[in-house]
């Protein structure tokens, strides 16, 4: 199993001196330009085009088989034609959605359920990928953590609305829509478990403000915009974005943060300000060794337990405690259990935030 980090000397290293100043300096002018979409639409949402899925004519998920998925963020027209139905094994189902947000959009959702299930993972994906990316991953957590899942594209991702033109404005309203999906499906908040890889944790750390879910997962987790580049910043300038360090502490529920150590995009003190930050919280994961993208593929076995573990220990506060009283549970200890074998799928999820 891979060591807990007791530093965070690995990563990136922070952008400083003039060049750090006045790429802060340069956002805050064009958010007083009223550049800020604009802006943010160019350096931090990145959707795949042509998207990594498509829908057939009675909107089921149509994808490219996981051995001929190519190693690449782009698709050729070739890698286009190898799409098709997805394979479910005996005891899952899947079923796609579209589904109206409070700004207008329609997002695309995509239901992955286990017929022994009890909890619902609601996964937030990161800025350069999309449901047909993600369903593999989806898929592994179904059969590793026996989970329903559900996740979806943001505005501006895959087949949702506004292909292209994605919007920090929009995300939160996203998230809060595929809330209230599950809700009005009959499943009960306490069922309920958030999931933010990346720029996933913005819209995971607003619904654990706004609704009391058995527990939230923030994986290779952002503080906020601005600390990507400058983490030592000590409060968030008024131009920032994303601000995850100031919502985490209104999180309703316990928190489970992974991070590795050599995170290439996002440093490792952003997880770690999260997991600070959070008023509830379980032991976190510094993956020794691990970049932004791997922890789910390179640590795979250890991933998975950690997840059933704090899966557990969710479960455990809500049966013996009951939500109001988690707050005085303080650090929350889960140590690793064990799992015999792995998952039949692979994650192959890309993200570079």
């Amino acid at each position: 199993m891979a060591s807990e980090a007791n530093s965070e000397q690995d990563g990136p290293p922070e952008v400083g001196g003039c060049t750090g100043c006045c790429l802060m300096c340069c956002f805050g002018c064009l958010t007083c330009c009223g550049c800020r979409v604009w802006l943010t639409r160019k350096i931090i949402f990145f959707p795949p085009q042509p998207p990594f899925y498509k829908l057939n004519e009675d909107d089921n998920l149509l994808r490219i088989p996981l051995e001929l998925l190519p190693n690449s963020d782009t698709l050729t027209p070739d890698d286009v034609k190898l799409m098709g139905p997805v394979n479910i094994p005996k005891g899952f189902e899947m079923k796609m959605a579209r589904i109206k947000t409070s700004r207008g959009s329609t997002i695309v959702a995509c239901h992955v359920t286990h017929s022994r299930a009890k909890n619902t993972i609601i996964y937030s994906h990161g800025n350069a990928t999309d449901v047909g990316m993600q369903s593999y991953g989806a898929e592994s957590l179904v059969v590793a953590c026996r989970v329903n899942v559900l996740f979806y594209d943001y505005t501006g991702y895959g087949f949702s609305s506004k292909l292209g033109k994605p919007s920090h404005n929009d995300i939160g309203a996203d998230a809060e829509a595929a809330y209230q999906y599950l809700i009005k499906q009959g499943v009960l908040p306490e069922n309920i478990i958030l999931y933010g890889q990346s720029l996933g944790s913005v819209p995971s750390c607003i619904l654990a403000s706004k609704h009391k879910v058995k527990g939230l997962v923030i994986h290779s987790g952002i503080a906020s915009a601005v600390r990507v580049i400058k983490p030592s910043i000590k409060a968030s300038p008024w131009f920032d974005l994303f601000k995850n360090a100031d919502m985490i502490k209104k999180a309703r529920c316990p928190v489970f943060v992974m991070h590795g150590t050599k995170d290439e995009a996002v440093p490792m003190s952003n997880g770690k300000l999260l997991y600070n930050n959070a008023p509830m919280k379980i032991d976190p994961w510094w993956v020794t060794g691990a970049t932004h993208n791997n922890i789910e593929a390179d640590y795979a076995r250890e991933y998975y337990l950690r997840l059933l573990n704090a899966i557990k220990k969710f479960e455990k506060l809500w049966k013996e405690k009951g939500q109001d009283d988690v707050k005085k549970n303080g650090v929350i200890t889960a140590q690793p259990g064990s799992l015999n074998g792995g998952s039949p799928y692979a994650a192959r999820a890309t993200t570079s935030l």
